[in-house]
């Protein structure tokens, strides 16, 4: 189940930065309220330069966060990223979930996503209880564009 707020993901440029947040444990249906009531004050506020940004916040399979900003070919400024980063703080605080770990990897098993944190899943790799083929979530990806193309894949061959 996915649910957003703002402007639609297909109206922003493939140049859109992104960013998306894994999630501790999946949401409840209380927290997916309270992100999306949030969600949509932050995104009525938030601005680079002076300007409006046209953004997207998601929350996908009730264990990610991802925000998209489309600047409209100018450069994001570094208060507009610091901003997008204290939301999420404060909505770890108003959830209770944790979603700033970027060493939690998440990855699909038989439907399910599971999270991990980065070293458990490589010794879960070289022992073989996860196949090299199993998608994971990739979490270093910056434009809608890499969201679109590079967001889930199999684990060979990545970074990982």
């Amino acid at each position: 189940m996915n649910k957003q707020t703002g402007n639609n993901l297909q109206e922003l440029a493939n140049d859109s930065k992104a960013w998306v947040y894994t999630s501790s444990q999946k949401f409840t249906q209380n927290q997916v309220d309270e992100i999306m009531k949030y969600s949509e004050v932050f995104l009525s506020q938030w601005d680079s330069h002076g300007k409006m940004l046209k953004g997207t916040i998601q929350i996908i399979e009730n264990r990610f966060i991802a925000i998209f900003a489309d600047s409209e070919g100018e450069t994001m400024c570094g208060t507009a990223r610091d901003k997008s980063v204290k939301f999420i703080k404060e909505l770890e605080e108003i959830t209770g979930v944790t979603l700033m770990d970027r060493m939690l990897i998440a990855y699909k098993q038989n439907q399910d996503i599971k999270v991990l944190d980065f070293n458990t899943l490589r010794t879960k790799i070289s022992g073989g209880e996860i196949e090299k083929s199993t998608l994971f979530y990739n979490g270093l990806i910056t434009t809608k564009e890499e969201f679109m193309t590079n967001w889930e894949i199999p684990i060979e061959g990545s970074w990982i």
